[in-house]
């Protein structure tokens, strides 16, 4: 339902009036409204059957508050209010705790605040209290709380009144799972509060959270649960008894604060879009040290969002995140005209440096990494972001060719410089560092081929992206023969000037919004045509009707051409059929998990035994967000994953990410 309410409400044919528009965005809002409060109940079902679980760890409180503040601060700003932090002197570095749930009540808290405040501020105060505890006190200046309610909006599904209610919505649930995450933690939740002034929600913690709980204490007539005690330091539940799925990080740990607005503080800004939060804070102190300030998001969303709405000058970005892959996240980024010129460098524990570097990454590097390779990278990134001339070559024999690649690719801060056949092009490239090559595959010399192998085999010679602009299809082998000598060569069969001016402005990070009107045209036309998917097919393997249904109406509008399978055994006998007796060939697999008969993780581990099928690339649709639902996708074979409910923008994303050519 919210796949196919947001096509209605995107109104990409131009066949819906406003109002229908407007229809179908409220449909799609209370969709999500629906899911959110399908969470909130699963949540605190989990809370009361004993089932939640606590993974105690240290938390670096001034960093970690700062970056759970971060994405608040545009809802605040909206509404004109100030949204403060204030940590007393004091207050420990770290606590001991769970730093997602303490996350999820202060999130909670902080959002309260927010939407029950019309002017004046939102602040979280920090102090010491008594009992080696610490307090965290979320002021507001909003409408308050009568006296009489104050126990009443704990419990779930009230609220004050019913005026309230009908002002500010929600369900109700929200303080009744914080009060009950609180005692989870070994603490408590209290408010303090007088109407039309305003209210002090404080949530208090120990230190050193001595007692891993599974449950808070009972509800009147409902049963006890077990609890487990013992000494400062005791092994908590171990991760595979989590029944919940991981929530968006909030917290990170970095022995520096990350900065609240380092464009106010720094000149320069760095986005870290990476879960591994003490990883994210190395990478935060070694920013903090080349002078550049720095955002962190744990999340592709949070990542995405952050990108949009701050404009750093670089981004440094993971692959394997918690809601969406870090491919689709670059795709999206370079697809977006007001990100697509920030530079990007991807560190990850998975190779997927071609499929980066054909996107415009300008870097990859493979975890573990070392310091030095940091350094570079972060030094490769202001290389791009500071430079004031981009300089592109252009290989091409033909006169005319020649000429009209200059007048298309001309700017102010452009050097085009152009070679007649492939001798000239080696001594050029010698001499000088160019951004992007832009080629022809025959040269009166020597052809393309042979030129790209001396360009590999001489230390003296930059190997920068390379394009390759001909006039005819690549065949695969032609393909697998180009990429042989360098994972930085780009390779793109662009058969038009628009699809041409697309790449080399991604590969010099050109601000789209600087480009001369015409070439911007141009730049919208190239984007407009989806020719990595046309003809191109899809084998949807899910067995919900309602799910292919819409998976269905996101795909063929694009122009592809939908299979479908309801469980892993039909997926592999369609496989079989495939490019036989005028079945067509399967270019692509949107693989649900959860499926009778056969499920997901079976169906891709016999995908992968047969060895046509090793390169066939493969999408997992997981119910979770869970960190070893990812793991385990891509140990059975799985080239990539997305989280239920899907978002269209980032299938589409990771569809074009992998459809292989």
């Amino acid at each position: 339902t919210l796949i196919l309410a947001k096509l209605l409400s995107d109104n990409k044919t131009g066949n819906l009036s406003a109002e229908q528009v407007k229809y179908a965005h409220t449909i799609h809002a209370a969709g999500r409204d629906l899911l959110a409060l399908i969470n909130d109940i699963l949540d605190l079902a989990k809370i009361e059957a004993g089932q939640a679980t606590v993974e105690i760890e240290d938390v670096a409180v001034t960093p970690a508050l700062q970056r759970l503040l971060e994405p608040l601060r545009p809802l605040a700003q909206e509404k004109g209010l100030a949204l403060e932090l204030d940590i007393a002197r004091d207050v420990p570095d770290t606590l001991r705790t769970d730093p997602q749930r303490l996350g999820q009540v202060l999130k909670n808290l902080l959002s309260n605040a927010i939407k029950f405040t019309e002017q004046g501020f939102v602040a979280l105060r920090v102090t010491r209290a008594p009992g080696r505890m610490l307090s965290f006190a979320v002021h507001d200046t909003g409408i308050g709380v009568a006296p009489d309610q104050h126990e009443l909006i704990f419990e779930a599904f009230r609220q004050a009144d019913g005026s309230t209610h009908r002002k500010h919505g929600g369900t109700g649930l929200g303080l009744s799972i914080s009060r009950d995450l609180a005692k989870l933690l070994g603490g408590s939740l209290s408010l303090v509060s007088t109407p039309g002034q305003g209210s002090v929600f404080t949530l208090l913690l120990p230190m050193n959270m001595l007692v891993v709980s599974t449950a808070p204490a009972p509800r009147e007539g409902a049963e006890a649960p077990t609890t487990l005690a013992g000494p400062a330091g005791a092994i908590a539940a171990p991760p595979a008894a989590r029944t919940e799925p991981a929530q968006p990080a909030a917290l990170a740990q970095s022995a520096e604060p990350l900065e609240q607005e380092p464009d106010e503080t720094f000149a320069r800004t760095i986005l870290v879009i990476e879960d591994d939060e003490r990883f994210a804070g190395i990478l935060a102190d070694l920013a903090h040290e080349m002078g550049f300030g720095c955002l962190a998001a744990h999340t592709a969303t949070e990542g995405l969002a952050l990108a949009s709405q701050r404009r750093p000058d670089a981004i440094v970005l993971d692959v394997n995140l918690p809601d969406f892959s870090g491919l689709g996240v670059l795709d999206q980024l370079k697809r977006n005209p007001n990100t697509r010129h920030i530079p990007v460098h991807i560190v990850s524990v998975a190779d997927y440096a071609q499929e980066a570097l054909v996107r415009g990454a300008v870097g990859y590097a493979l975890k573990p990494v070392k310091r030095e390779e940091l350094v570079h990278a972060l030094h490769r990134l202001e290389a791009k972001f500071t430079q004031n001339v981009r300089r592109v070559l252009v290989v091409e024999d033909d006169d005319r060719q020649r000429d009209s690649v200059r007048e298309l690719l001309a700017r102010d801060d452009v050097e085009i410089v152009l070679a007649a056949n492939a001798g000239d092009a080696l001594a050029l490239l010698r001499d000088t560092t160019y951004d992007c090559v832009v080629m022809d595959l025959n040269l009166p010399d020597m052809s393309g081929y042979e030129l790209l192998r001396e360009m590999a085999e001489q230390e003296s010679v930059s190997f920068p992206p390379v394009i390759v602009y001909t006039g005819r299809a690549l065949s695969r082998d032609e393909e697998q023969q180009l990429r042989r000598f360098s994972k930085s060569i780009i390779i793109k069969d662009a058969r038009s000037p628009e699809r041409l001016l697309d790449e080399v402005t991604l590969f010099l990070h050109q601000v789209e919004a600087e480009l001369p009107p015409q070439q911007r045209q141009m730049l919208e036309l190239a984007r407009s045509r989806d020719t990595t998917l046309e003809g191109r097919t899809v084998l949807v393997v899910e067995d919900d009707v309602r799910n292919v249904f819409a998976l269905s109406s996101i795909l063929e509008p694009t122009g592809l051409h939908v299979e479908i399978a309801r469980n892993g055994r039909e997926a592999l006998d369609a496989l079989g059929r495939a490019g036989v007796n005028g079945h067509r060939a399967v270019d692509l697999v949107l693989m649900d998990i959860m499926m009778p008969e056969m499920d997901g993780y079976t169906a891709m581990r016999e995908i992968r035994a047969r060895p046509e099928w090793r390169r066939l690339p493969i999408i997992a649709l997981t119910a979770k967000a869970m960190k070893d639902d990812q793991e385990k996708c891509l140990a059975a074979g799985a080239n990539d994953y997305i989280a239920k409910p899907l978002d269209v923008e980032r299938l589409l994303s990771l569809v074009r990410v992998w459809m292989r050519k």
